[in-house]
């Protein structure tokens, strides 16, 4: 693996740009990329001094997720952003903070039909949230939100029970 992003570097240039204030208050460097089927499954993984981002686009679908520093950054597989490898899906810890869903079909549908773009939408999202999400991941701090993040994405029906 390494930090070219070959096929995917005008897709990862532009989740940096849209990104780009997140990225930086949170300190994050690129540090590998992987790309695959032609340009079509792209990873980045970026560190910080709190934890991981990942940036993924698979089967058609865009995430950004945090992990801790043991997430795994597995490129012959799909990683897993509900939290079960250590990846936690941006979206999904937004909701759990807000206690709502906030992707809702209305929102999916728009995304596939191109009036609402994922990154654009997120980074409005994230406004005034991020740094509260970081803290949650700092090195040494217990993780006292992660049983009710786990029973919260079972009420939305995200994994089994």
């Amino acid at each position: 693996m390494s930090n070219d992003c070959g096929q995917c570097q005008s897709y990862i240039k532009y989740v940096e740009q849209e990104l780009s204030s997140y990225l930086q208050a949170g300190q994050f460097q690129r540090v590998e990329c992987d790309s695959q089927a032609d340009g079509q499954e792209c990873l980045a993984l970026y560190h910080s001094p709190s934890c991981q981002l990942l940036i993924q686009r698979t089967d058609g679908a865009d995430y950004c997720a945090l992990g801790t520093f043991e997430a795994p950054f597995l490129t012959d597989q799909v990683l897993e952003v509900d939290g079960s490898q250590g990846w936690f899906n941006l979206v999904y810890l937004l909701e759990f903070r807000a206690n709502k869903k906030i992707m809702t079909q209305r929102v999916i549908e728009q995304f596939w039909d191109g009036t609402l773009d994922y990154h654009q939408w997120l980074a409005q999202l994230l406004t005034g949230q991020f740094a509260q999400l970081l803290a949650m991941f700092e090195p040494g701090v217990p993780a006292t939100w992660l049983a009710d993040y786990i029973q919260f994405m079972q009420r939305q029906r995200y994994y089994g029970a």
